[in-house]
């Protein structure tokens, strides 16, 4: 009895051991049917996860094979398409680089911190039509400033006027509302810059202390003049 107790378990084992592998084999040939039926495709991927407003450097991308029906139809398949160009959106580790996670030229005209050149920032003045030449400046245009001091506001004592900067980008030109509590809407006009934070030190105090003038530069004209400024003392002289 015993005897036949371990030949019943044997055979057991066996069939248990010949239904695996059956399974195991039915298993792969249904994977191999699938990648028959669903072929993959290599498409670029992230290989880290990439934050918003950073520029993606090849060793933040690889080249990954996705099942077709997986992958987005924006999808970028050469690694070159997506070097350098800025994320706009979360991407995340394996996930397919795709067109609308990047900043494209239309959006970075859309936000104003993709034009600042690099070693910039951005600063806005508050300015009326004279100051700002009849409000026929635009973004893109280039603007010297001229600053006027009492003798109180600069090491000369004396009442000045003096071109402080020249070729200066402009960024953006526009108004917002100011709308306080109790009060009468209004409508302030506005003007930013492009500037090293050391001239805007310069631009920030003539605005508060003294007064800012623009003046439009020419197209194709980078060149820079040196002057003295103009005081009392010196206005008529040729």
């Amino acid at each position: 009895m015993e005897v036949t107790n371990r030949k019943l378990l044997l055979i057991a084992l066996i069939m248990g051991i010949i239904a695996t592998g059956l399974v195991y084999l039915y298993l792969a040939k249904v994977e191999a049917v699938s990648q028959q039926i669903e072929p993959t495709k290599k498409v670029v991927v992230a290989k880290v996860t990439i934050q918003p407003k950073t520029k993606i450097t090849e060793e933040m991308i690889e080249l990954k094979a996705l099942k077709t029906s997986t992958i987005p139809s924006s999808s970028y398949i050469k690694p070159e398409e997506v070097i350098g160009q800025v994320v706009k959106e979360t991407i995340y580790v394996n996930e397919p680089i795709v067109h609308e996670r990047l900043a494209d030229e239309a959006y970075q005209k859309a936000h104003l911190a993709y034009s600042i050149p690099k070693g910039y920032r951005a600063l806005t003045l508050q300015y009326n039509p004279v100051m700002g030449i009849g409000g026929l400046v635009e973004p893109g245009d280039y603007v010297d400033i001229i600053g006027t001091y009492t003798a109180e506001t600069n090491p000369t004592q004396k009442d000045i006027s003096k071109m402080i900067l020249q070729n200066v980008l402009v960024l953006a030109v526009g108004e917002k509302t100011d709308n306080l509590e109790g009060q009468e809407k209004k409508e302030i006009q506005t003007i930013t810059i492009a500037i090293t934070p050391k001239d805007a030190e310069k631009v920030t105090f003539t605005e508060e202390k003294a007064s800012v003038r623009l003046m439009l530069r020419p197209i194709n004209d980078a060149g820079n003049l040196s002057t003295s400024g103009t005081t009392k003392d010196n206005i008529f002289t040729p």
